[in-house]
């Protein structure tokens, strides 16, 4: 079967799907209540039951960067102009042009449902993201700018260049493609991917093809496969020679390819609830092609009854009132069979959370709440200092909550620990920092631990927005059911996960520490000076224990799992680096080897050791606890990297400086005792 379907996918790269026959008027794809109804579709993708809305959300921002397309095109469909009635109303109002009508905004559901049932206009938006303009070069196209955004139709004419160096680049490794390599090879898996999603119900509109020759006998047209696949796949069992010598069969496998959705298979659109004791994988209207063709049973009738009513839906256009009515029929019975699989219960929730966007709305406030701390430096000691830091202490515990939530929420959806992905370490610890500050702040009541709260959570919420668009993933993932109650990743990975929050402040102190000796805000032994030194020193020890305790719980994971306590993995070592610098800031310090500037040095290669450990591990592709490679982690990292060793250059030109400056003292203080003595 897989063979059979990759050999079908190759073949369906070289032509294109037939576009509708009919022209529903977009307006209805734009309706709050259609919009609602297949949003709130539970659907498997990935081995997890997700609503549509995720799955839309994911491929446009995929394809596009964006949870968002706007229709640009200033000409008419069906005689209407590409605006909603109201959006229309307002344009007349301000007097302008109905031949120039604003552009429209389409959420990601109303681009799934515009690409789906009207392709001919989803070939003309700008869709594809090209971020090298050498690469459309290299396929023979006109660029436009550096950076810009392409049609379907503006790539279309290299479509078969296109496939023949994606079909060269891929077997290169990742790491090793030039950018204009990737950037070909990943334009090209999305353009097939839209093409599947724009042909989606070609095996409702054209099963066949337009003009079907050598039906079996009881095929009739119009064909509807509810009723004919049985027929068809018993005709393609008796056929002596290939499929492919059938004359409707291309037709019929590439309506089955563009029902899936996807040409990866952990991807595919499943929409149909098994029976409940059956076994966990959903299935669709694609497989359930491609399942027939390859089996030597026929298509039970249940299945069957499945693709009759997401026929339904199609067929049900462009009649308004029965599309709603359609695909009402077909929310309700897919509600009813996961619920009596016990399946889909957080649709409801995730897609909450997907509208409520707490990350996105909690990096803002913690920008906000940093404004609020800055305009504490303004004033010190005055009512208006007062009121700025009473505001930063709402904005900042808004933000936090925010980001708690967002993490709480993520673990009820899916009945797991908060940490499984390194994306979701970026919100965890972001939050971890903010809370740690906040309580810094609620103990010292001196203004650096909001400052702490406001840098570290502002950082990780933009950090966890950028990684999350640049893998363009479902950032939920399913695990295997020995992990979700695995009690280990229950306690091992917070733990550390915590550690690397406490050693990050730690660290963030210390930027803080040296920014303001540069600007001459304090000196050494001074009040403020001395703070920051305590408090630094308290999260160091607070990192050490959290880090050892973790550590010491994933060798024993590891022994359970693995057979064996240590291996020096990677990630193994990293957490054993973030140990042993804890220790030697620690005994150092309690040696009087290190003091206040000292100290804080130190903090700065252990921010370095933990980026190295959280981030840097997963790119040297090698042990247990990658993650995967990321690009473009490398030049962050060092850039990282590059800004502490500057601030540590500072740190050992101020000790020296103070050093100088103690030693001249001292040798002035001596002189004067020598010139008092009896012997001058």
């Amino acid at each position: 079967m897989k063979t059979l379907r990759s050999a079908l996918l190759a073949l369906f790269s070289l032509s294109g799907f037939a576009a509708a026959a009919e022209l529903p008027p977009l307006d209805l794809f734009r309706d709050k209540e259609v919009v609602e109804t297949f949003a709130s579709i539970p659907v498997q993708e990935s081995g997890r039951i997700k609503p549509l809305e995720n799955v839309a959300s994911y491929r446009l921002l995929r394809f596009r960067a964006r949870r968002s397309i706007w229709l640009t095109d200033s000409g008419e469909m069906d005689g209407k102009p590409l605006v909603d009635p109201a959006t229309q109303k307002l344009i007349e109002k301000e007097g302008s042009t109905p031949e120039k009508p604003k552009p429209v905004k389409l959420s990601a559901v109303e681009w799934m449902l515009m690409s789906w049932f009207r392709p001919d206009i989803g070939r003309t938006v700008p869709l594809f993201k090209v971020d090298n303009s050498s690469a459309i070069t290299e396929l023979g196209l006109t660029a436009k700018a550096k950076r810009d955004q392409y049609t379907y139709a503006e790539i279309e004419p290299a479509r078969q260049v296109m496939m023949k160096k994606m079909g060269e680049y891929r077997v290169i490794p990742s790491r090793k493609q030039t950018p204009e390599q990737r950037m070909i090879v990943q334009l090209a898996a999305n353009f097939l991917d839209y093409e599947m999603i724009m042909g989606h119900f070609d095996f409702i509109r054209e099963p066949l093809g337009e003009k079907p020759e050598g039906l079996p006998a009881g095929v009739t047209l119009p064909v509807r496969l509810s009723k004919s696949i049985n027929t068809l796949i018993a005709a393609i069992r008796t056929n002596n020679g290939p499929p492919m010598q059938l004359p409707w069969f291309r037709a019929f496998a590439q309506g089955a390819l563009g029902a899936m959705m996807s040409g990866n298979a952990e991807q595919q659109l499943r929409i149909f609830p098994p029976a409940p004791g059956a076994n966990n994988v959903w299935n669709g209207p694609g497989e359930m092609i491609f399942g027939a063709i390859n089996s030597d049973k026929d298509v039970p009738a249940d299945q069957l009854a499945w693709l009759a009513q997401y026929e339904e839906v199609y067929l049900a256009l462009p009649d308004a009132a029965k599309f709603k009515a359609a695909s009402k029929a077909l929310l309700t019975k897919i509600q009813d069979a996961a619920k009596a699989r016990g399946e889909g219960q957080s649709i409801a929730l995730e897609r909450h959370s997907m509208r409520a966007d707490y990350f996105f709305y909690s990096q803002w406030i913690f920008l906000v709440g940093f404004i609020a701390v800055a305009l504490t430096w303004v004033s010190p000691g005055s009512r208006f200092e007062k009121a700025a830091r009473l505001s930063a202490w709402l904005l900042l515990g808004a933000a936090t909550a925010l980001a708690v939530t967002g993490v709480v929420i993520r673990c009820i959806i899916m009945q797991r620990p908060p940490i499984t992905t390194l994306y979701e370490t970026i919100l965890f610890i972001g939050a971890s920092c903010a809370l740690l500050g906040l309580i810094a702040e609620w103990i010292t009541k001196r203004g650096l631990g909001l400052l702490v709260t406001a840098i570290g959570g502002t950082a990780c919420m933009f950090l966890s927005i950028q990684f999350e668009a640049s893998e363009a993933t479902d950032t939920l993932q399913q695990l295997q059911a020995v992990l979700i109650t695995n009690f280990w990743l229950s306690t091992h990975v917070p733990m550390i996960n915590l550690g690397y929050a406490a050693c990050m402040v730690a660290a963030l102190i210390s930027m803080i520490y040296f920014i303001q000796r540069l600007f001459g805000v304090f000196k050494t032994g001074e009040g403020d000076s001395r703070l920051l030194t305590r408090v630094a020193y308290g999260f160091i020890a607070t990192g050490l224990f959290l880090s050892l305790v973790g550590t010491v719980l994933g060798g024993i994971w590891a022994n359970y799992s693995w057979g064996r306590f240590w291996g020096w993995d990677p990630k193994e070592n990293g957490a054993l680096m973030i140990v042993l610098m804890c220790l030697v800031i620690l005994h150092a310090r309690l040696g009087g080897y290190i003091r206040e500037i000292g100290l804080h040095c130190c903090n700065l290669i252990l921010g370095c050791i933990v980026i190295f450990s959280w981030f840097g591990v997963n790119q040297l592709g090698v042990g247990l606890h990658a993650y995967g490679f990321t690009d473009g982690i490398w030049p962050k990292i060092y850039g990282y990297w590059l800004s502490q060793l500057l601030l540590m250059g500072y740190g050992v030109f101020l000790s020296f400086s103070e050093r100088r400056v103690k030693t001249t003292k001292v040798e002035n203080v001596e002189d004067v005792k020598l010139a008092k003595s009896p012997a001058h």
